[in-house]
């Protein structure tokens, strides 16, 4: 069974660590439990619901099952809700990039972990832009369902929306606009691999949804824009940036930054009432540690001040709020470790998985 104790005491071997702390001290009454590793032996991987962008839910314990060398998982970033009756894609709110490939560009302002870089930022910055015949062609969304639709956020289908075979969903129609489709000239490299350029040609136009597969590129744009110029065969290139690091997945907010507490807004009732809670930190000695406590929502668990305290005490300099509540689940050891709010493990869009290397 993993250790309970008052602060926990360090480590700088290169296993995998299971520890409890006694939270009261810190007014925290319910259990908090604490994954550490330190080293080469093991690495953080970011994990879809069934492998796919916008792909459905799944369990953080059925992700870290279904992939190879997982030893341990907590839940990810926060995801759009589907309403009662249609089809769950659980749209992922923050920004993704797996393996330096950019696979989902954020719904909205959100604050970001970069898993290599142990840092936090409080944006995904991003560019990808299409060359056309000498015009150039800003993305506005890679991968996202559109048009959003989730708390506060209704947007239009707007803007030039690139597609790729991670993308679990069909390509958004309506009025006024088209699809292009374009197929990879190189398909061993990812064609938005960030930091990169890679040339599509071009296969056809249409108005109807589409099912991109792989080595194809879909773009969704306005009737009219650069893109009705092309004939079949034509070449374009797609340019993709970003300083957010090769894996870097979203959360809320930012709650150490190499020592220093962000403050949280006052009116953030989420983060100043207590709630079950998933948290991803760096030691400053450059520890990975995944933190969750147990809390039934605005009731028990913690408040981002305790949040604090906590990951102090166990000498965390870096840390990120992640999607909590219902969804705050530890699976390790072959089995949910924490008590879910609602007493079985949640489906959730994204996981943060411990793999051990090869």
């Amino acid at each position: 069974m993993a250790k309970t104790v008052a602060v926990a005491s360090r480590t700088t071997s290169t296993g995998l660590h299971l520890f409890k702390i006694d939270g009261r001290r810190f007014g925290v009454r319910r259990i908090v439990h604490v994954l550490e590793f330190n080293g080469p032996q093991f690495s953080l991987q970011i994990g879809l619901a069934h492998h796919a962008i916008d792909g459905g839910r799944q369990t953080p314990g059925t992700m870290c099952r279904t992939t190879v060398g997982c030893v341990a998982a907590v839940n990810g970033d926060f995801f759009d809700w589907t309403p009662r009756g249609q089809p769950d894609p659980a749209d992922e709110v923050g920004g993704i990039t797996r393996d330096c490939v950019l696979l989902h560009t954020p719904e909205v302002s959100h604050q970001q972990v970069d898993l290599d870089g142990q840092s936090v930022s409080g944006g995904f910055n991003w560019t990808s832009t299409l060359d056309v015949n000498g015009v150039s062609v800003p993305i506005t969304a890679i991968n996202q369902q559109l048009p959003m639709s989730y708390v506060q956020v209704h947007l239009p289908l707007t803007g030039t929306l690139l597609f790729t075979s991670p993308y679990a969903l069909r390509t958004p129609v309506a009025g006024g606009r088209a699809t292009y489709v374009f197929t990879a000239v190189d398909t061993a490299v990812s064609p938005t691999t960030i930091n990169a350029t890679a040339e599509l040609s071009y296969v056809a136009e249409t108005t109807k949804a589409v099912l991109v597969v792989p080595g194809q590129v879909a773009i969704s744009a306005a009737v009219g824009s650069p893109l009705s110029s092309l004939v079949a065969g034509d070449t374009v290139s797609l340019t993709t940036t970003s300083t957010a690091g090769c894996d870097s997945s979203g959360g809320h907010p930012i709650l150490l930054d190499h020592g220093t507490a962000h403050p949280v807004n006052p009116a953030d009732t989420y983060m100043t009432r207590p709630y079950a809670r998933t948290v991803i930190g760096w030691t400053v000695s450059g520890a990975t540690v995944l933190m969750t406590v147990d809390g039934t929502d605005g009731v028990s668990g913690a408040t981002a001040s305790q949040l604090v305290r906590l990951l102090r005490s166990i000498d965390v300099v870096t840390a990120l709020d992640l999607d909590g509540g219902n969804s705050t689940t530890l699976y390790a050891r072959g089995r949910v470790l924490n008590r879910p709010s609602h007493g079985t493990e949640r489906r959730v869009s994204t996981a943060l998985l411990v793999v051990k290397g090869p």
